[in-house]
């Protein structure tokens, strides 16, 4: 055996390394050596050179000096409208104590059974406690009884009628007379403080416009139509036109600059002054924004993950760049603007904390702006198509609406080559919408056929029909041809043979010929109604009118009309 000293270790160790081995780990697990992890959330940074380096490296050191906005001055020009104008140059003033909305789509009140023993009650309560209530009710009842006959379909309307006939009298015939100065004189001296109480009562409840002024609505587009300007004396000096609102509510996309001039305002005119206003930007933030501090946690009100990555969302992705990248450049600076005001931005003069300031002039304004450069919340000039640096922040009051009293599907039938108005829900005498198809229903007479003759031939069972039959309720419309033309045509209203006329105020209101636009009716149709509206408004008066809405059609329709067929007895 060899000496200690000569003894090689070396083949051992290799054996050692030479062994396979295989370690798997299925969880790591940090070991604290204390409870309290205060100093861990603390972040601290011990090295500040190694910060530096790290901003260097991201090249947050090639940033511009941005400074930050500290204040801001606002320079708008304010005009204050206070003229409507609706067709045949008829105008009147408009101060904004009432919804735009009301004094464009109200209607007069046309005389109904409901309405009629509606007011004919309140008056009867306001006279009640007289000493000769049975006398003067007995009057009234003499010389304006309830003189409404209800259509035989009208079902409702019938069981008011017989639940009142007799018992109250017509109450909008007596207010027609009071406001005529055609009451009896011994009603009208006994009755003085009631009646004008029962004109207060009125006219609080139902605002009527002026009977010389004809209305928004034009029957042939099946729209409103008006115009809003500010005048002094004979000088308009701005105008906005709504040459297409459909009815509902009405905002600033609505109204188009039609005219735009402050040359040739009277001396003295305070319709338009200029407005400065100062702020304080406030940082502009919304859903999904970065926090600002580094420990604040993020809430899931965002899903970043269900962006759109796919070769055609390249856009989700610039946007949420854009709004995480750039969301502490924005701010956000609030402009106070009184209702009925047409306000132009002249500019805003920003001052950030070096002390310098920067002139921020309107959008689209620089020397570089194309026409079709889109801007939001701005009027399109009516004459030239250009945008203006113009906002109307309309007097405008969001309205209840109820169930229509009448609504008029207009559709167009390929087969037949013609357009129907249909009605589908017409006026009721008891003061709401009826069925249209149920005040439409008939009874025609028995088709009395001839009887054989003995000894004559047998007559085929086959008869000629020169045309069919509709539903009372579709009234048709023929194409026409336009005056001194031979090519562009219109819509006229007709009748079939033996039909009953419309039963709605929508297609009688105006006389015959009514004609209306080709171009208004496309293959969705249209829908029309005419319903209730119920505001508050600003000053906390409640309006109550009439108005109409226009809306898109169901498509095509089929009226199954049909001429020169043979069919079988």
């Amino acid at each position: 055996m060899p000496a200690a000293a000569d003894f090689d270790y070396s083949i051992f160790v290799m054996a050692e390394y030479l062994v396979p081995s295989i370690t798997v780990y299925n969880r790591l697990e940090a070991i604290p050596r204390a409870a309290d992890f205060d100093r861990s959330l603390k972040a601290e940074v011990r090295d500040a050179l190694w910060m530096l380096t790290r901003q260097w490296q991201f090249g947050e050191f090639k940033g511009e000096d941005a400074a930050t906005a500290v204040t801001t001055k606002i320079l708008g020009e304010h005009t204050t409208m206070n003229t409507i104008h609706f067709g045949d140059n008829n105008t009147f003033s408009f101060d904004a104590k009432l919804p735009l909305e009301m004094l464009v789509e109200r209607e007069m009140l046309g005389t109904n059974l409901a309405l009629s023993v509606q007011m004919g009650r309140y008056f009867i309560k306001l006279i009640k406690t007289k000493p000769a209530f049975v006398t003067l009710l007995d009057q009234l009842m003499n010389e304006y009884p309830l003189d409404h006959e209800p259509d035989p379909n009208d079902v409702d309307g019938i069981q008011l009628l017989n639940a009142v006939q007799g018992k109250v009298f017509d109450g909008f015939d007596f207010y027609q007379a009071i406001v005529n100065g055609t009451v009896p004189a011994a009603i009208q001296g006994s009755l003085a403080l009631e009646i004008e109480d029962f004109k207060n009562w009125f006219r609080r409840n139902y605002n009527q416009p002026d009977s010389n002024i004809n209305p928004a609505w034009q029957p042939s587009r099946l729209e409103y139509q008006f115009a809003i300007s500010s005048t002094s004396g004979e000088t308009t000096s701005k105008k906005l036109i709504a040459d297409h609102y459909p009815g509902g509510h009405l905002d600033w996309y609505a109204f188009d600059l039609a005219q735009s001039s402050s040359a040739g305002i009277p001396a003295g005119n305070n319709l338009t002054t200029e407005n400065i206003q100062s702020y304080i930007p406030t940082p502009l933030t919304f859903r999904g924004m970065p926090h600002p501090r580094f420990w604040m946690m993020e809430e899931g009100v965002t899903d970043f993950g269900r962006i759109d990555t796919s070769p055609t969302g390249l856009l989700h992705l610039l946007l949420a760049e854009f709004g995480l990248t750039c969301s502490n450049d924005w701010f956000m600076l609030p402009y106070q603007l009184d209702v009925n005001t047409l306000c132009e931005m002249k500019g805003i003069l920003v001052k950030d904390v070096f002390g310098e300031y920067t002139l921020v002039r309107a959008a689209g304004k620089a020397a570089e702006s194309q026409w079709h450069r889109w801007t939001m919340f701005h009027h399109t000039n009516k004459n030239n198509g250009s945008l203006t640096n113009a906002f109307y922040l309309v007097p405008g009051a969001k309205a209840l609406e109820g169930q229509p009293f009448e609504q008029v599907n207009f559709l167009r039938d390929e087969m037949a080559n013609m357009v129907w108005g249909v009605e589908s829900i017409v006026p009721s005498q008891s003061g709401k919408g009826a069925s249209g198809d149920e005040m439409a229903l008939t009874n025609p007479p028995p088709v009395s056929t001839p009887e054989a003759t003995p000894g004559e031939p047998t007559k085929p069972a086959i008869k000629y029909i020169l045309g069919s039959t509709v539903p009372a309720n579709w009234i048709p419309f023929i194409p026409v041809h336009m005056e001194n033309s031979i090519s562009e045509i219109r819509l006229q209203r007709a009748k079939l043979p033996a039909a009953k006329p419309p039963m709605g105020v929508l297609l009688t209101e105006k006389s015959a010929p009514y004609f209306l636009d080709e171009e208004t009716l496309d293959s969705s149709g249209l829908l029309v109604s005419r319903t209730p509206q119920l505001a508050r408004y600003i000053n906390g008066a409640s309006c109550l009118w009439i108005g109409r809405k226009k809306e898109a059609g169901k498509g095509l329709g089929w009226s199954n009309l049909k001429f020169d067929q043979i069919s079988q007895k």
